[in-house]
């Protein structure tokens, strides 16, 4: 098995802090390294990685469907509320 670099050693680190915190439900902590992991998937920042490239692809894909759901949920709290400041108005 070939030796990581640290540039793999880092994208692996990020990605399970961020697993963690999705797992714990520490979504505010979740977002910040949502976002250290979009920055290390750019193509910029690719180089250096041995990952296989299905893997980081994968990391990629996973990372857009958790801001596709990130997006969803705010939608939907921003529904709530103003359903709530709707039913406020029967006071």
């Amino acid at each position: 098995m070939a030796q990581r670099t640290d540039a793999d050693k880092k994208l692996l680190h990020v990605a399970q802090e961020f697993s963690t915190c999705l797992t714990s439900r520490n979504y505010d902590e979740a977002w910040t390294k949502a976002g250290e992991l979009n920055e290390l998937l750019k193509e910029k920042n690719r180089e250096g990685l041995t990952l296989p490239p299905y893997m980081v692809d994968m990391l990629a894909q996973h990372l857009k469907s958790y801001y596709y759901q990130n997006n969803v949920v705010s939608k939907a709290r921003k529904v709530m509320s103003a359903i709530g400041h709707k039913v406020a108005e029967f006071n």
